[in-house]
């Protein structure tokens, strides 16, 4: 079977106290059955593009939206994500935390990760995580989908093609990355809506109203939905992990997180 992860960023701007990369995974059906039902939610409130920022401004298919037609809208957007997609990670790291691990001693042929790709890297290692321990799935595979246009998307392919080649026939598993943008990748919403909501929650930002009347997704929410804290010790990890990779030596170091429900 073969699943797909959809994954964006928020926060990443320069000046940001703390950064999020976070999105969804599901098999083939579970995104058929998104897309059909985000695609009639969008036509019904005449959205063309989303961006959550974008809502929360009023800007662009958002002007002149009232508050309670905001969060009308993002309540049956998160309804339709939780009924129909397996799971969803968001991996946080701290700016403080990440100047920690790129002052770390860094011998030759060594070279810390972008922010970008640790978050990937952690969001990564949850799904891997979360597809290998679905019943009855047989040899699931993963392909990865992230929004183009990140000026460190070259540093993921990177990491991403090292992690495949160490773990030989296995890496089979991980069938691909790709880039793609939210005018032709419906899926993509799904993972700006998480990121900036979660980045959002995460710096205390205002919510964008009160609902008057019990949210729908509220309701329907499994528990499917997991943050990643990238600490100084899963940075130090990280960073023992590299070197050993750039010395030849085969890393047993895991990805050190702290997953908890979102």
């Amino acid at each position: 079977m073969i699943f797909t992860a959809y994954l964006d960023e928020s926060g990443t701007h320069a000046g940001a106290s703390v950064s999020a990369l976070a999105g969804f995974v599901g098999h083939a059906r579970q995104w058929r059955k998104f897309e059909k039902r985000v695609g009639r939610l969008f036509a019904r409130f005449h959205v063309n593009i989303f961006h959550a920022i974008d809502v929360r401004r009023g800007d662009d298919d958002f002007e002149g939206w009232t508050v309670d037609k905001k969060i009308d809208f993002y309540d049956e957007f998160q309804h339709i994500i939780n009924d129909t997609l397996e799971s969803g990670v968001v991996a946080f790291l701290e700016e403080d935390d990440y100047k920690y691990y790129r002052n770390l001693y860094w011998p030759k042929k060594t070279r810390p990760d972008s922010k970008y790709t640790l978050m990937f890297r952690g969001c990564l290692a949850h799904i891997v995580d979360v597809i290998g321990h679905i019943p009855d799935t047989i040899e699931p595979h993963l392909y990865v989908v992230l929004e183009d246009g990140h000026k460190n998307a070259q540093d993921v392919v990177r990491n991403y093609d090292c992690v495949r080649g160490r773990l030989g026939n296995t890496g089979r598993a991980l069938s691909g990355l790709s880039f793609d943008n939210k005018k032709s990748c419906l899926p993509l919403a799904a993972a700006d809506l998480f990121a900036y909501s979660a980045w959002g929650n995460r710096v205390g930002q205002k919510p964008i109203g009160v609902p008057k009347k019990p949210p729908k997704s509220e309701a329907s929410y499994r528990g499917n939905m997991f943050w990643v804290g990238l600490n100084r010790d899963s940075l130090d990890s990280l960073h023992e992990q590299a070197i050993d990779i750039a010395n030849g030596r085969d890393s047993s170091v895991p990805y050190v997180l702290r997953r908890q429900p979102s």
